[in-house]
């Protein structure tokens, strides 16, 4: 509704939609069974329902399976920070904010009284925003990985990591919190309204259709932007390296040839951009879902005309739905993961012994005695840059090549005659190389 004394948009009142309203009381006090709903009613509610359910279980076992310790081996500790803290947003959305839906879409109205719509009209808001920021920092941390692998392994120990990691995400939701609590808690310019259309809850309401796009551009096109580019560089990037690279096996033991250490430095390449690959898809999949909806935001605020009904629920859910797509597509796309979770879920949850699982072939870097090999093979063409090092490694060389119980146990295993110390350790300029490191 206009304000008189100006151009600002009023939110409709949520006494109007509340059930405690006298065109909703009578059904009310017969008891909300007594209206049968109608058959889209209850489709609606139980897709609600269920994507519910799939959100809270599907971002558990991802928060779970990633940081335990089988699968420490298979990330490093900052994507791990990130996709904990995309999964705890993820799980905040399947509990405080698509529940909520489920009687007011079997009711037509809302249920829960002024202050719980306001406050899930501000974790809407919010949650969604830092959805957007999250995956913004994903690439951003893919990004400097595969571009910069040297300064980026340099400063991502795991202090550094979790300090870093908890200081963006707090700052960035304590914005996304403030910025919804200035447009939702006051109800002179702003606040919050009943969409009993779409989202079938609470959201945030914009005095000004303005306002109205403005938040919608804001959220779907930097973000989207940020992804493609960071996603794009970094892959582009990452092919052109792997044709440059020239492994020049230095240092190689007896039992392991050149073209070992070329196949060992490639595998490793790959292995090292499947983290990446993988977050690149749950990037894409949030471009895909957000996109129907952030057209019609802007649609609708230009034309002034109202989204019919099964449209706009049918675009405001896919929208949402995508909390649920973050860990499935991670589940779908990594082996290691699926595996793990499988054997969690036996011994864990059902206390079943895990079914044996053939010898796995150790990596390159699994080892100590490999560990000189696979530091000389990866020597660059252009000058000896050492940026071809896998991503997935760079930790474990740079800690146990520095380590002198890593170096006493090597002169152990293969003896302290200087013949055998001059081929098994690398030259001085990679071992100086590897230091400054």
């Amino acid at each position: 509704m206009l304000d008189p004394k100006g151009t600002w948009l009023l939110p409709p009142p949520l006494h109007n939609s509340s059930c405690s309203h006298p065109r909703y009381a009578t059904s009310m006090a017969a008891g909300w069974w007594s209206t049968v709903p109608s058959i889209i009613d209850m489709v609606q509610a139980l897709f609600i329902l269920l994507l519910s359910v799939g959100i809270l279980a599907a971002n558990i076992l991802l928060i779970f399976v990633i940081n335990s310790r089988r699968y420490a081996k298979y990330i490093h500790a900052q994507p791990r920070y990130l996709l904990t803290s995309l999964a705890c947003n993820d799980l905040a959305i399947g509990l405080l904010v698509t529940p909520f839906a489920f009687l007011p879409t079997l009711l037509h109205c809302w249920p829960y009284g002024e202050m719980i719509c306001q406050i899930q009209a501000l974790l809407r808001g919010a949650l969604s925003q830092q959805s957007a920021v999250i995956l913004i920092c994903m690439a951003i941390d893919r990004y400097m990985c595969m571009l910069h692998p040297v300064s980026y392994h340099k400063h991502s120990s795991k202090k550094v990591s979790a300090q870093g990691c908890v200081a963006i995400m707090s700052l960035t939701w304590v914005t996304a919190l403030t910025l919804f609590a200035v447009m939702v808690l006051p109800r002179r310019h702003g606040g919050f309204y009943f969409n009993g259309d779409g989202l079938h809850a609470c959201e945030p309401f914009f005095p000004r259709p303005s306002l109205r796009i403005l938040a919608s551009c804001l959220f779907y096109f930097p973000t989207t932007m940020v992804l493609m580019y960071c996603y794009g560089s970094a892959f582009h990037v990452n092919k052109l390296r792997l044709k440059r690279v020239v492994c020049a096996a230095i240092a190689v033991p007896d039992h392991l040839g050149a073209s070992t250490v070329e196949k060992m430095v490639a595998q490793e390449r790959r292995l090292s951009t499947a983290a990446s690959r993988t977050m690149a898809a749950m990037s894409l999949s949030f471009i895909v879902m957000v996109t129907p909806w952030s057209i019609q935001e802007v649609v609708a605020a230009c034309t002034g005309s109202k989204v019919p009904p099964f449209m706009d629920f049918l675009v405001t859910w896919v929208a949402l739905s995508n909390s649920f797509w973050n860990p499935f597509l991670y589940w779908l796309l990594n082996s290691n993961f699926r595996r793990i979770s499988k054997e969690l879920l036996l011994t864990k949850l059902l206390c079943r012994r895990a079914p044996a699982t053939p010898a796995r072939r150790t990596h390159c870097c699994s080892s100590l005695a490999q560990l000189p090999a696979v530091a000389g093979a990866c020597t660059l063409r252009a000058g000896g840059d050492s940026e071809g090092i896998s991503e997935k490694y760079w930790g474990e060389i740079l800690e146990r090549t520095v380590s002198s119980n890593s170096l006493q146990a090597l002169q152990r295993i293969y003896g302290r005659s200087n013949a055998h110390d001059a081929r098994l350790f690398p030259s001085p300029l990679c071992a100086a190389q590897m230091t400054e490191i």
